[in-house]
């Protein structure tokens, strides 16, 4: 088998919500938006990985999740990292963040406990609407984005997914779909 580069997620049903914050960021000079179709919230980043531990890594998921029911999202909110006024990445807001790192912290023991290395930092609930390849002004962006909400939805399963970079961009592809359980 060969290696192929695979993140956990959960998918926003309704990528049209983020139109605005994406409208706005595209004519800003400097700024790299995501594609709506890549729109999404990763839980853990897990990197390049065999293809053969794709199953071994939907259990870590399924494990992860089998006391956890579907919960509700709200995307809401504005803000960059590593600061806002030196953005790098720039990101809607998604809670509630406790029950997704519980889910992420969970995924992340089930993969250290399986031997598959991952991106450890701690979870950082958010949804990446753009890169920033130099310096520039958000202010305005902050100002008409951080006190709105865009939309909130259920959330009932979370995604294993493989990503392939090329050069217009990563193509993501679900490998695997783990449903919460109905508590």
């Amino acid at each position: 088998m060969s290696d192929i580069r695979v993140f956990v997620s959960i998918e926003i049903p309704d990528k049209t919500s983020l139109d605005g914050p994406l409208g706005y960021l595209r004519a800003v000079k400097g700024v790299r938006t995501s594609p709506p179709e890549q729109i999404h919230i990763t839980l853990r980043f897990i990197g390049d990985v065999d293809e053969s531990k794709v199953d071994v890594i939907g259990d870590c998921v399924a494990r992860a999740v089998q006391d956890k029911g579907p919960f509700r999202i709200r995307v809401a909110g504005a803000g960059a990292f590593p600061k806002r006024d030196r953005p790098s990445v720039v990101w809607i807001g998604a809670s509630p963040q406790n029950e997704m790192a519980a889910i992420a912290d969970g995924i992340g023991r089930n993969l250290r406990d399986a031997g598959i290395d991952f991106d450890s930092k701690p979870f950082k609930s958010h949804i990446t609407v753009g890169r920033c390849r130099e310096p520039v002004d958000l202010s305005g962006f902050y100002e008409r984005f951080s006190d709105l909400e865009f939309t909130e939805f259920e959330c009932s399963e979370i995604l294993v997914m493989r990503s392939v970079l090329g050069p217009k961009g990563a193509k993501h592809t679900v490998l695997r779909r783990i449903r919460l359980p109905s508590m």
